[in-house]
């Protein structure tokens, strides 16, 4: 838009003093005008008329480029100053729930081990312990979106069937998690899949998170299906899942933080799981996408820029 404004204002004066130079050549307009009591020769008064004419666009069009910078530079200082305000409030919010929350779990744990407890009051405690569970986990991911703002990841070669087989390790070994049938199948032919350029732990992060919300809502006898692949100069993971889906009207959302949609709210989570995967893939030059159809399932999938031939 600007360019073509800028052509405009360029091009209409030179335009404008040509038509009226080829009339004059013709002998379609007289060669003197009469302008009030003064005789002017017209070839000067087309010279005149073109160069107001660009005067005025020129002055119209520094008047835009003033304002447009203007208007970009408050936008811009608006924006970081969100942002900054976003960040000191999670940096608070962790640091204040941080210390309360390791005091509570240490007397939990405290009380269970040094008491013989009636079962309704052992399980109460047993509760009250996964709550605490919760929020721990809840202020670890504060943390990490926190401190993956200033972020800058070293890359190096990261074998990803190494990585999915350590998230799938760790969520497989979380309690409620089984009772799943989980598949992997890995691009062998005609080539495997290479390595991808990234950090190994903050890969385990993201497909933890990826395979742990697969299991949460998925039931005991669904299925969960890991497919790598390779596609240009990108490997593509997909965990696909036959749970409860995902509405179709939530599906804009489930990126925001803190986001929990309505079939997510009898199910234990943060609501910080996928923001923290779109974090860590954005960091590593990649991106994410989600495909859900409610009652059916749903498919994430992650593309990873592959590391180059040596």
């Amino acid at each position: 838009m600007r360019h073509a404004v800028r052509i405009v204002v360029t091009v209409i004066p030179l335009l404008l003093s040509l038509l009226l130079s080829v009339l004059l050549a013709r002998g379609l307009l007289p060669n003197r005008v009469l302008v009030g009591t003064f005789v002017v020769d017209a070839a000067a008064l087309a010279v005149g008329i073109g160069g107001f004419v660009s005067l005025t666009l020129g002055i119209g069009w520094a008047w835009h480029t003033w304002l447009h910078r203007r208007i970009t530079a408050a936008e811009t200082t608006a924006r970081a100053a969100q942002v900054a305000a976003h960040r000191r409030f999670l940096r608070r919010l962790d640091h204040e729930l941080k210390n309360p929350l390791a005091i509570l779990r240490v007397g939990l744990a405290n009380l269970q081990r040094r008491a013989v407890w009636p079962p309704e009051e052992a399980e109460r405690l047993a509760r009250l312990a996964e709550q605490v569970g919760r929020l721990e986990a809840f202020v670890t991911g504060l943390r990490w979106l926190t401190e993956l703002e200033d972020t800058i990841v070293e890359r190096t070669r990261v074998d990803l069937q190494a990585v999915l087989e350590e998230a799938l390790t760790l969520v497989c070994g979380e309690a409620g998690e089984q009772g799943r049938k989980v598949d992997m199948h890995i691009q062998q032919i005609p080539w495997s899949v290479g390595p991808v350029l990234g950090d190994h732990e903050l890969l385990v992060v993201v497909f933890r998170n990826v395979l742990d919300n697969a299991m949460k809502f998925t039931r005991a006898g669904d299925r969960v299906e890991v497919r790598v692949m390779e596609d240009g100069d990108w490997a593509v993971v997909e965990v696909a899942d036959t749970g409860l889906g995902i509405p179709a009207d939530e599906l804009p959302h489930i990126f925001e933080e803190l986001y929990r949609g309505r079939n997510a709210r009898e199910v234990p989570g943060s609501g910080l799981g996928l923001a923290l995967v779109e974090r860590i893939v954005t960091l590593h030059g990649g991106k994410v996408a989600v495909r859900s159809r409610e009652g059916q399932g749903t498919v994430v999938r992650v593309w990873l820029p592959l590391a180059k031939e040596k």
